[in-house]
């Protein structure tokens, strides 16, 4: 997120905690607008807006141990801890939100789920992507759910990148052409029923032969099977 706000230029000054002290300091040395802070108290006695940003298993029990000022905005980052308990942990403050950003931020393009609406978290975020909106905390689950499939996807595109090598291709056309094309699937896709798009075939064409093998194997099922645990893990 850091690297998606700095390339757009100094609007914003960021203060980093310390924990993390080769990124941190790997990006105030990028970045004239960023400062890596002493402590995480220092981190919040600095800022206006507070992102929360660790690993979750002892997330709580750091807050627990900061002040927060009452007219502060905190924006939690951690997908897995319920924004009831982030809000018992830092007491009164201004404004909260919950955000799931993607590593796509930092080319600012792709979704950043977030909740609740607010003109605030709109003008924040919408220079890093599309900001969509839930109405709901299960509905930022569903959409948390879903971003966990970018290591499945990027394993697909491996084992087709092997088999166009295969054919002859090189690394680098491979990838140029598969990149691109599954780019251009989605930003046509954009809007329109993906169920009709998937039946729009050549009857006895190549996607449908695909398509078909894959449906016998229980590999296009299974991409919507797996959401039920990864929500169970979510919710837990």
């Amino acid at each position: 997120m850091i690297e998606g706000f700095c390339k757009l230029g100094t609007t914003h000054q960021f203060y980093l905690s310390p924990r993390n002290a080769a990124k941190s300091a790997a990006l105030a040395a990028k970045y004239p607008n960023v400062t890596v802070c002493e402590s995480n108290q220092h981190v919040v006695d600095s800022a206006d807006v507070v992102f929360i940003s660790m690993l979750a298993h002892n997330c709580l029990d750091v807050l627990r141990g900061l002040n927060f000022r009452p007219n502060q905005s905190v924006v939690n980052v951690v997908a897995t801890i319920p924004p009831e308990d982030i809000l018992d942990a830092v007491g009164t403050v201004a404004g909260f939100s919950h955000v799931i950003p993607l590593p796509s931020c930092k080319n600012h393009s792709g979704p950043i789920a977030a909740y609740p609406q607010s003109d605030f978290l709109t003008e924040l975020l919408s220079p890093l992507g599309t900001v969509v909106f839930g109405d709901t905390m299960d509905q930022i689950r569903a959409m948390q759910a879903i971003t966990c499939l970018m290591a499945t996807f990027y394993e697909m595109l491996h084992h087709l990148t092997d088999f166009a090598k295969g054919e002859g291709m090189s690394q680098q056309a491979a990838v140029s052409f598969i990149s691109t094309f599954f780019a251009s699937l989605c930003n046509d896709a954009e809007g329109s029923d993906f169920a009709e798009l998937a039946a729009d075939m050549t009857p006895g064409g190549l996607n449908v032969l695909a398509q078909g093998i894959l449906n016998e194997k229980g590999a296009i099922k299974a991409w919507g099977d797996v959401m039920a645990p990864v929500m169970d893990r979510i919710k837990r």
